[in-house]
């Protein structure tokens, strides 16, 4: 059993699936590699999408992909979103319709030009304030960024939730990146953050395998632990 926290499934909504037929192939491929359940996390653009629109449409498909997952050996799947992060986000209202699955823990996409003083204010207010967990999305992707170590100084510090994508540990680019997580001991989850088959298809199965390899097998349970124990917080709120 795995719970993906992380994936553009759901069809039609951003630059993930393109269809119902994709998403549905995407899900089949998921499930062939012992995901049994998935979140569903389109990106929202706060300064581009309107919280109602986005809503509706979400809504809508993420209706259809369930009806059609009915009749298919796919993983269950769930509604969430992945937010992209701007300077006075925590004080914008309905952010409690953007959680994963309905729980109180949101998914947190960083801007590659705020990574400082602000966006860490801003996480613990999330937090602490809006009793909303942040989780920041694919942490790894911004190794080269201004800020990036003192970040990695507050996430430790502060037990700040981090997920990296398991494509992350398949490759060189991201390598020593990875590495300085695992050792920093910061990383929470594990996520796909599958896009297509074609362009980020899940590669779960082998990144648990290079993750046993290189960082051994107890990491390896303790990463897909959290993911399992994640689930429990999205099933008790009964979505």
């Amino acid at each position: 059993m795995f719970f993906d926290i992380h994936s553009h499934v759901l069809h039609k909504v951003d630059d993930g699936a393109k269809n119902l037929k994709e998403s549905i192939n995407l899900l089949k491929m998921m499930y062939s590699q012992g995901i049994t359940h998935v979140l569903a996390t389109p990106h929202f653009y706060p300064q581009i999408d309107t919280l109602d629109g986005f809503l509706e449409k979400v809504g809508k498909n993420f209706q259809e992909l369930q009806k059609e997952c009915q009749t298919q050996k796919v993983p269950n799947i769930y509604k969430g979103s992945e937010v992209f992060y701007y300077s006075g986000i925590s004080k914008a209202s309905g952010l409690e319709k953007l959680t994963l699955g309905g729980s109180d823990y949101i998914l947190i996409e960083p801007n590659f030009n705020k990574l400082g003083v602000g966006f860490q204010k801003e996480l613990l207010y999330f937090r602490d304030t809006l009793k909303i967990t942040p989780i920041i999305a694919h942490l790894e992707r911004y190794r080269k960024v201004k800020g990036y170590k003192n970040l990695l100084k507050f996430i430790k510090q502060n037990n700040i939730l981090v997920q990296v994508n398991a494509s992350s540990f398949l490759s060189f680019r991201h390598y020593f990146a990875i590495k300085k997580l695992v050792k920093m001991n910061i990383i929470t989850f594990i996520g796909t953050d599958t896009h297509s088959i074609e362009h980020r298809p899940p590669q779960l199965s082998e990144a648990l395998q290079i993750i046993e390899k290189r960082f051994g097998a107890e990491y390896k349970e303790k990463l897909i632990c959290n993911s399992n124990e994640f689930l429990q917080k999205i099933t008790q709120k009964g979505n």
